[in-house]
Order: C-alpha cells, then structure tokens, then sequence
C-alpha cells in the first residue's frame, strides 16, 4: 500500500476539491440545471461529471483505507455508475421529442457506460492488492478526465477532440453549436 498512499491521498484531496467547484459553477446558475427551461442534455452532463468526481474521492478514500477493500468498492461503484448512467441515458432518450439534443451524447454516455462497466470487472480480476491498487489509480486518472471534460462542457467549451468528429459526422466540430447545428463561423461561407 505504502507505493499508492501518496497517490491516493493528492487524488482524493484534488477529487473533493473539483467536485466542490463543480457544486460552485452549478450554483452560480441554477436556473439552467433545476428551472422551468432546464435541459435534460444540460442535467445530464452535470450529472455524469458529479457522479464521475465522486467516484474517484470515494475509490481513493477506499483505497485509503487498511486492508484491501478496492475491488468491493470497485463493485459497487461502478454498479452505482452503471445504474445512473443508464438512467440519464432513459431520461435522454424521452428527452429528444421534446428538445433539441446533440448528436454527441450517444457516444459520450456509451463510453462512460463502458467505463463503469470496466470498474465493476476490476472487482473480478483484481488478483492481487497491488493489481487492484493499480487499477483504481487508473480509473481515479480516468474518472478525472471525465469529470473535468464534462464539468468543461457544461461551461459550452467543446474541446473538437475525437468525440466531437464522431458525433458531428466529419463537420467541422469547432463550428458546431452542440445541438447539431453549425455555428457561422469565419470561414463559413454565410
């Protein structure tokens, strides 16, 4: 354990600490997320950076913690993940008869799905301590970079990476306004 303390104890300080700016910018606004125009889209994306910022304090406080207890944690976080990700996915897909929903969150909440999915099998083939510490530091990493990739689009920043190609189908993903549609740009030719 003595490798990783280190590792986890920074993590879980900076964990809590993204997830409480993350309550900060969601409460500047609230209107947004909570009020009578509120985006399904919008709830969705704060939802998946929250439970993704929780997921990495509450793997590191685990990790933390004598005796190995990482896979157990890993089991039912990545089940809790699993669950509410799969209920935001139903809540969208209701959602996209009554608003005007980007083309990116089918590929975002399949990876984020299958990132879960990942957690709960690192409960089943962890066969050691220092594998299953290992792969918690990953997903902390990994749970990191969701949670501030989402926290980043809820700012309306899309970083025109990879995701933002596959959902604009090829489109030039720097001039898309996130709800499918581009955005009159300098060189757009409007």
């Amino acid at each position: 354990m003595s490798t990783y303390t280190d590792f986890f104890l920074g993590s879980t300080s900076v964990a809590g600490a993204l997830t409480g700016l993350l309550f900060v910018s969601l409460s500047i606004a609230p209107e947004r997320l909570s009020g009578k125009h509120a985006s399904v889209e919008r709830q969705s994306i704060a939802a998946t950076a929250f439970t993704a910022l929780v997921d990495a304090v509450w793997l590191g406080l685990f990790a933390l913690r004598p005796g190995n207890n990482i896979p157990i944690a890993s089991l039912v976080l990545g089940l809790i993940g699993l669950t509410s990700t799969t209920g935001l996915t139903l809540r969208l897909l209701r959602a996209r008869h009554r608003e005007q929903l980007s083309n990116r969150w089918p590929f975002l909440l399949l990876v984020i799905i299958g990132l879960y999915g990942y957690q709960t099998s690192t409960a089943f083939t962890a066969g050691s301590s220092e594998v299953a510490q290992s792969d918690a530091a990953t997903l902390v990493f990994i749970f990191f970079g969701v949670g501030i990739a989402r926290a980043w689009e809820l700012l309306g920043l899309r970083g025109g990476g990879l995701l933002d190609l596959l959902a604009t189908g090829g489109r030039r993903a720097g001039l898309d306004d996130g709800a499918g549609h581009e955005r009159e740009g300098p060189d757009s030719g409007r």
